[in-house]
């Protein structure tokens, strides 16, 4: 994400972005102009950026035309206005209504579908989840019913399901901090090929970086006490054919955790790119989003992970505030109605 210029007001996503301000600090320092813009606007190649300072669309606080080769300095400001251009078709339109599971003026949740980025980054500058709660709470010409949702936590592109947002800066302070301590019950549903070889049971198996894979962003669960220390707990739900509905319990956080510990013991999340694959599947995605060539041995388009439950300390309320989403159709359509 674009980091906020101090002293900034929150960015509308309601409104396409039209300008940018960005203050150098010392990991640009001596860095050149190209560079510098290539770290900040991470969606656009060197040559688009070399194309913006071409057309007169970057300026420093000199008021003069930059180079690329420009040689940039800790707190220099540099403006990037962005050209006019088409919003490009998402896989969600900007009508698209996400299922708001709960929502009063502290905050908002909302059952995210698969598919759906939870926030601007990298390429994907439209079409997130904080893009449409930005329209439908912001009003800055209005400020005293202006609102900023603000992230309590974020679930992958991929995965479904339960995630909360405030809508009050005191809520999203208390709450944010539950989340922070641990203090907060998650609960997700998976379909994984096979069946656990005990119905429930607890995965103590640390994670770190795959030693082997080509994969830069896989993990991996290690047996031998390295790597950073990992807890789930899991209760099969059912067995349908070749797949299982597991519930899954995190008691530790980390990265692609649950997708890691399932393939540990045998039972890959179904539609992973990833984990119980080889390297390839994952590659060859890279290559082509939408012309995976494994469509048949993935089953789903997305790895069958979903947000069931969360559980959280609302301060509005005196007992544990709790919200569900249900079990989504491609995830159902694998193991059945209960």
């Amino acid at each position: 994400m674009i980091p906020r210029f101090p002293g900034e007001a929150p960015r509308d996503h309601s409104k396409p972005l039209e300008q940018i301000r960005l203050l150098a600090d010392d990991r640009h320092d001596g860095q050149r102009l190209d560079q510098v813009l290539c770290a900040f606007l991470t969606w656009r190649s060197r040559n688009k950026v070399h194309e913006l300072i071409r057309d007169g669309y970057v300026e420093l606080q000199d008021g003069r035309a930059p180079r690329p080769s420009r040689k940039i300095r800790q707190g220099d400001v540099i403006v990037v206005r962005i050209p006019p251009q088409p919003v490009p078709d998402e896989v969600f339109p900007d009508d698209f209504e996400v299922p708001i599971l709960f929502e009063d003026p502290h905050c908002v949740v909302v059952d995210k579908p698969a598919g759906l980025a939870v926030h601007p980054a990298g390429r994907r500058v439209h079409g997130t989840l904080i893009h449409f709660l930005h329209r439908r709470y912001r009003r800055p010409e209005d400020p005293a019913h202006d609102v900023v949702p603000r992230l309590l936590h974020r679930i992958d592109r991929e995965t479904s399901g339960v995630l909360a947002v405030g809508l009050d800066d005191t809520f999203h302070a208390a709450v944010r901090r539950q989340f922070e301590d641990r203090q907060v019950e998650k609960v997700y549903l998976a379909v994984v090929h096979g069946r656990p070889s005990e119905a429930q049971g607890r995965i103590e198996l640390s994670i770190g970086p795959d030693r082997k894979s080509p994969v830069r962003l896989k993990l991996e669960a290690r047996r031998d006490g390295s790597g950073l220390p990992a807890s789930t707990r899991y209760r099969t739900v059912r067995t349908a054919g070749a797949f299982s509905l597991v519930e899954l319990f995190p008691e530790t956080g980390r990265t692609h955790q649950l997708r890691v510990h399932m393939d540990a013991i045998g039972c890959p999340l179904v539609g992973d790119k990833v984990y119980g694959v080889p390297p390839e599947v994952f590659l060859d995605y890279l290559d082509d989003e939408e012309a995976l060539a494994h469509r048949e041995r993935l089953i789903l388009s997305r790895h069958a992970l979903h947000a069931s439950r969360l559980t959280f300390r609302h301060p509005g309320y005196a007992e544990p505030f709790t919200v569900e989403a249900p079990l989504p159709a491609d995830m159902a359509a694998l193991v059945g109605e209960p």
